[in-house]
Parts: structure tokens; C-alpha cells; sequence
């Protein structure tokens, strides 16, 4: 179970033991560093690394684009990773789309290929198919990058196109069945909160 809050900033969504919430501009300093990081940059489909002015002008792009939101992963209120959403069609706005495409990168080195990575997905897509028009993911994952593709398919993604860029889809009823084990998992507070 999530909850949304409104900020000045856009929605921040908590549940599964994390927080997204809005970027801001004091996080684009960490977001160049974990991006241009050999383990994130490497499996992104533009591996070129991100200079601060590139970073900055992102940041500026974003403050004003409807079809797309962005926010800073945190969990135990330390910041670990981003995760954002985006309009599949050009000219839709986030809050109309019905087709999103989704993007998440953990930065924080504890936190990659942990079970805790799952839990930013989790409550993205809660909120999307409760809040938001959505009715289906779609996702762009290098051919090569094996460990995004097997997170895809634990979330229920089936492929639709496998070439060098493997294209999926999700829709809300395979989300939901797929990830009813990670949802229970996720949802009881961790020994270290007790």
C-alpha cells in the first residue's frame, strides 16, 4: 500500500519501505555522479558520461515538461538510486498518458541487486495504475544487460521485440500477479526497524 502526498514539486509516493520524491536542484550533483558511475552509465543506452552543464540543463528541461517526472529514491531517508516516468507518445502529458515508459537506476553501491532495489518500482507503478491513466509499461532494455531484463520479467513484462534493443510491455493484471511474493516481502518492516 503506498501514500502520495502533494509537494510544491509534484507527487512524493512512500510504501515498500521507501520515498521518491521530486528531484531537486541540490540532488543533481549525486544524480551526475551515480549516472557517470561505470555501473549505472554501462547499462544505459547512452553510455557517454554527463558533464555538470549537461546535468543542469536537464534539471532546467524537466522543471517544465509535462511528459515526464523524476524523483530521488530513498530509503531509511538516505538517497540511493532515481527512478522517472514518461510519456510514450509525443504530445501526451504524464497525468493522460496511457502508455509510460519507466527508467530506474540504483546508484548507491549497497543497494544494487538487492531485494530493496524492486521496492522504488513497486510504489512507481502503484501509483501510476491507481492515480495516473495508465494501462501499459513500456520498457527498452540492452540486449546485453541480462540483470535488467530478469528484473523486468520478475515485474510481469513480457517481450515484444528481442533484437539488440529488447522491447516489453506490462500491463496492471501481470504486475499485480507477478509481483504478489516481492509485495509482501517488501511490505513488513525489516528486523533493523524493530
Amino acid at each position: 500500500m503506498i501514500k502520495v502526498f502533494d509537494s510544491a514539486k509534484g507527487p512524493v509516493i512512500k510504501g515498500y519501505q521507501i520515498c521518491l520524491r521530486p528531484v531537486v536542484e541540490s540532488d543533481l550533483a549525486t544524480l551526475q555522479a551515480w549516472r557517470n558511475s561505470d555501473a549505472v552509465r554501462q547499462q544505459m543506452l547512452s553510455t557517454e558520461l554527463v558533464s555538470s552543464e549537461q546535468q543542469q540543463a536537464w534539471f532546467n528541461k524537466i522543471q517544465r515538461d509535462d511528459s515526464q517526472r523524476h524523483w530521488v529514491v530513498e530509503y531509511k531517508d538516505q538517497a540511493i538510486g532515481a527512478t522517472n516516468i514518461k510519456a510514450r507518445f509525443h504530445g501526451e502529458t504524464v497525468e493522460h498518458a496511457t502508455v509510460l515508459e519507466p527508467g530506474l537506476y540504483i546508484g548507491h553501491p549497497d543497494y544494487q541487486g538487492n531485494i530493496i532495489a524492486f521496492a522504488p518500482t513497486l510504489a512507481l507503478y502503484d501509483y501510476c495504475f491507481s492515480h495516473l491513466s495508465v494501462e501499459t509499461f513500456f520498457a527498452v532494455v540492452k540486449a546485453e544487460n541480462r540483470a535488467a531484463l530478469k528484473y523486468n520479467q520478475q515485474l510481469g513484462y513480457e517481450v515484444i521485440k528481442n533484437a539488440e534493443l529488447i522491447d516489453l510491455n506490462l500491463q496492471k493484471e501481470e504486475f499485480e500477479r507477478h509481483t504478489a511474493l516481492l509485495r509482501r516481502l517488501l511490505s513488513r518492516p525489516s528486523s533493523k526497524n524493530r
